[in-house]
């Protein structure tokens, strides 16, 4: 992630709506998904510039794209995305051929395989110019976020109707792992913890559902290649957690004996989630392992619903945006306050000009 004193503008390639963005691991790559089906990528040169790579969209109109998320670099280049139809492709990058007239020196290319014969089966097709109108909405796909790399190459997508399901891209075809049924409604985000072996991997998961009388905004579910995944107990924290969730992520864990999620809606929350005592890596087959999950501060600086949280590598910064048109970073230390550093504000005209964008648009402005 850049520091905000060294946030750069890029050529004007897009000629719509940007939906979503995403940086690879190391944040040297940085993809971009808009209105008009493409997506972009970007790279960032010695001389801290960045120059477009890449550009693919689907042989086929599906409206636009909608998100997109990296696998980790050492799968190679890959990329996940949704389409306004809100199916998944993912994309594999390789070298441009001698004879390509691309002025690219590397293309994407889809693998319908994976789409077709592996991730929906045959029951739940891509729709077609003339039967578009069949495509049920079960299947829409709200979020896709790929797991940390020690837990191989796994993809989990979010439906909208409160699925999550979890496909392994690491043999010979893609493996439908499991579906998880969150028995929430309007799901809209989702995160991977990060710590490799000392705290079980978990997965939370949230809801921008707006009535609060509908129950839990907030789940994590452990996750392990072996076993199903079992969903944690949170009564008590979902007491506080009652307002529409925007986004949700775990930060970088280096040894840490407790997760650490940011989770953003009308303000920002930071909770730890610590094993209890006796509990660590000891989780029976059918129950999740009983976590101390505290709120150690809520940022409400930006005074109004934050879109996006990002951490940087250390997990010691974390950064925000929100509808008062400013990005925020905020520091912390173990025993020490969170305050926010510094942060940056649109200027009026495009804020106001970005307001009217996302008026015209079938997403809210999320990034």
């Amino acid at each position: 992630m850049m520091g905000t004193e060294e946030l750069r503008f890029l050529p004007n390639l897009h000629k719509d709506f940007i939906h979503d963005t995403a940086f690879n691991f190391y944040g040297t790559r940085m993809a971009t998904c808009s209105s008009d089906g493409y997506v972009r990528i970007y790279d960032l040169h010695d001389d801290d510039t960045w120059r477009q790579s890449g550009t693919f969209s689907l042989p086929t109109q599906t409206g636009p794209m909608i998100r997109v998320t990296w696998a980790h670099p050492e799968f190679g280049g890959i990329l996940a995305t949704v389409a306004f139809d809100r199916f998944v492709n993912v994309w594999y990058e390789s070298p441009t051929a001698a004879n390509d007239p691309s002025e690219y020196a590397t293309k994407w290319q889809n693998k319908d395989s994976f789409y077709e014969s592996f991730l929906f089966g045959s029951s739940e097709q891509r729709p077609t110019n003339s039967d578009s109108s069949s495509h049920s909405s079960t299947y829409n796909t709200i979020a896709i976020q790929f797991a940390p790399k020690h837990l191989g190459l796994i993809l989990a997508t979010v439906f909208f109707d409160g699925r999550i399901r979890i496909y392994d891209f690491q043999g010979a075809s893609v493996v439908n792992k499991e579906e998880i049924q969150t028995k929430m409604s309007n799901l809209s985000c989702i995160s991977w913890s990060t710590a490799r072996h000392h705290l079980t991997p978990l997965i939370a998961v949230g809801s921008d559902d707006c009535n609060t009388s509908t129950g839990a905004k907030l789940q994590l579910w452990e996750y392990a290649p072996d076993r199903r995944a079992v969903k944690v107990d949170l009564a008590s924290v979902n007491m506080l957690v009652q307002n529409a969730i925007k986004d949700i992520q775990f930060a970088p864990n280096f040894g840490q004996s407790y997760h650490l999620l940011a989770v953003a809606s009308n303000d920002i929350d930071l909770f730890t989630i610590t094993p209890a005592k006796g509990e660590l890596n000891n989780s029976s087959e059918n129950k999740a392992q009983i976590y101390d999950v505290i709120r150690i501060i809520t940022l409400d600086d930006h005074g109004s619903t934050v879109w996006k949280v990002c951490w940087n590598v250390f997990g010691s910064v974390l950064y925000s945006c929100g509808d008062d048109g400013r990005i925020r970073m905020w520091k912390g230390t173990i025993n020490g306050p969170w305050k926010c550093e510094s942060n940056i504000s649109l200027q009026p005209e495009a804020l106001e000009k970005a307001k009217a964008g996302a008026s015209l648009s079938i997403e809210p402005v999320s990034t």
